[in-house]
């Protein structure tokens, strides 16, 4: 085979095909929805460790016990201020706009997720979120674990329309497995 055909037999040729390239993509901001927290927290604890390293003071405080106030910034918090190299500046920076962003792609989906009836959402978080199996989940629904993958299915088309449709969602960048 060349590469034109290649092309051409790697492309969904039916619907069902391409819904489920759709509900891939669903899944992984599913997965992504999941995972926001742990990867705001981690953020915030390099950010924590970097001010910790670079931006202590300690050094600026005189322990003798008198006052040495002068109405300015000593020389010791200074030297700490200007000694901070600017990519750990540039890294803090860069780890809280992600931290914004992750909040705010992560408030769109959960916003998203309200548009889903009961049993879909339950479904939906039960299977993708808290990881639950099947059998479990259809008990607390009341259908057999056949019918609750195809309403899982009906959730995650109606989720990849609404998503698409959403222009936070659509444009940010989630990272692939």
């Amino acid at each position: 085979m060349n590469a034109f055909t290649d092309e051409y037999t790697s492309r969904p040729d039916s619907k069902a095909e391409e819904a489920n390239v759709n509900r891939e993509k669903v899944i992984v901001i599913l997965h992504y929805y999941r995972d926001a927290d742990k990867a705001i927290k981690m953020n915030e604890r390099v950010i924590k460790n970097l001010e910790d390293q670079y931006y202590s003071t300690l050094g600026a405080v005189n322990s003798d016990g008198m006052p040495h106030g002068k109405g300015t910034t000593s020389n010791q918090v200074e030297r700490v201020v200007l000694n901070i190299p600017g990519s750990v500046t540039r890294t803090i920076d860069r780890l809280r706009r992600e931290n914004e962003e992750t909040e705010r792609v992560k408030a769109e989906i959960a916003e998203e997720l309200k548009c889903l009836n009961y049993t879909e959402k339950a479904l939906v978080l039960g299977f993708y979120i808290n990881g639950e199996h099947w059998e479990r989940l259809s008990a607390r629904v009341n259908y057999s674990p056949r019918q609750c993958r195809s309403i899982r299915a009906v959730a995650l088309d109606r989720l990849a329309k609404r998503f698409a449709v959403n222009k936070t969602i659509s444009r940010y960048r989630f990272p692939e497995k």
